[in-house]
């Protein structure tokens, strides 16, 4: 018997069969499947794409999804998306968790403690005892601090430079080279062609001019992290765990840049000297972790 774990995100999602020891057999990699993103079907689509990719006929007893916003959407939509996928012929019991709780138990063993994300969106959640307790993640017009809200802030700096209300910056030179244009009407072009995909893009060219040394792009990633430190002390403060010493794992793309994590490590000493700061490893794993916890459980 075997496991299917799922992680699917605002970019990417990740599928990786495993044995009930937590061995991964195959992985796949696909797009998006966020539904409050790209709707029901696109996602339920995706889904079950990579299941039947990695499935290779084996006898299937788990599957563990762990899906970016789902705690947050209402909870009948959990149930739709289960029937969705038992309409595509998935038989075995469908585990839906949180992309946070993947992410947490991938970076750690421990079950107490918080996770903050910044990918393309951006959250922090913890846990204690039967607590809960979430900041953030309310999709692309908030989620302060990830991958979308930090390539806005570059979008602008950037159409700020060209008309002249923005110091210059690496970042536009930057951005043009990648994008093979000159002007600000042909970035604009661009960019609103694919802004879901786009504006992502560019928070990974604030982070690398940020840690060349571009002023204006570390502007951006110190303003962002300040964002999402204010949602994980949020959360620390809820917990009670200012005071104690406890695990914080941190995932998501915007960690990639060095100035951005030191910007939001300084942020968390300062308010809570306890915490341990560790990077999470691949959220999918954690999906597995929760996947082979469950059947423990049975």
């Amino acid at each position: 018997m075997h496991i299917i774990a799922i992680d699917g995100g605002g970019t990417k999602t990740d599928a990786v069969l495993a044995d009930r020891e937590g061995n991964i057999l195959k992985k796949e990699t696909g797009g998006p499947s966020v539904w409050r993103n790209v709707g029901m079907e696109k996602s339920v689509k995706e889904v079950f794409s990579l299941i039947e990719k990695v499935k290779e006929e084996k006898e299937v007893s788990l599957f563990c999804i762990t899906l970016a916003g789902i705690e947050e959407e209402e909870k009948g939509k959990k149930s739709a998306f289960v029937e969705n996928l038992r309409r595509e012929g998935i038989r075995g019991e469908i585990l839906i968790e949180s992309d946070q709780k993947a992410a947490f138990r991938a970076g750690t063993e421990e079950k107490d403690g918080v996770v903050v994300i910044c990918g393309t969106g951006a959250v922090a959640c913890g846990w204690r005892g039967p607590g809960v307790v979430r900041a953030s993640g309310w999709g692309y017009l908030a989620d302060e601090g990830g991958a979308f809200y930090t390539g806005i802030e570059g979008f602008r700096a950037v159409q700020k430079s060209f008309d002249k209300r923005e110091k210059e910056t690496k970042l536009k030179d930057m951005l043009c080279k990648e994008w093979e244009v000159s002007s600000p009407e042909e970035i604009n072009r661009i960019i609103y062609s694919d802004f879901r995909k786009n504006v992502p893009f560019i928070s990974s060219l604030v982070g690398m001019a940020g840690d060349r040394g571009d002023e204006v792009s570390k502007k951006i990633l110190k303003k962002g992290a300040k964002e999402i430190a204010l949602s994980a002390k949020t959360v620390i403060n809820e917990l009670g765990f200012t005071q104690e010493e406890f695990s914080l794992v941190t995932a998501g793309g915007m960690f990639n840049s060095e100035r951005f994590t030191s910007f939001f490590e300084e942020e968390i000493a300062a308010f809570s000297p306890g915490a341990r700061i560790a990077p999470s490893g691949e959220p999918v794993k954690g999906a597995v972790k929760l996947a082979i916890e469950r059947i423990k459980s049975l």
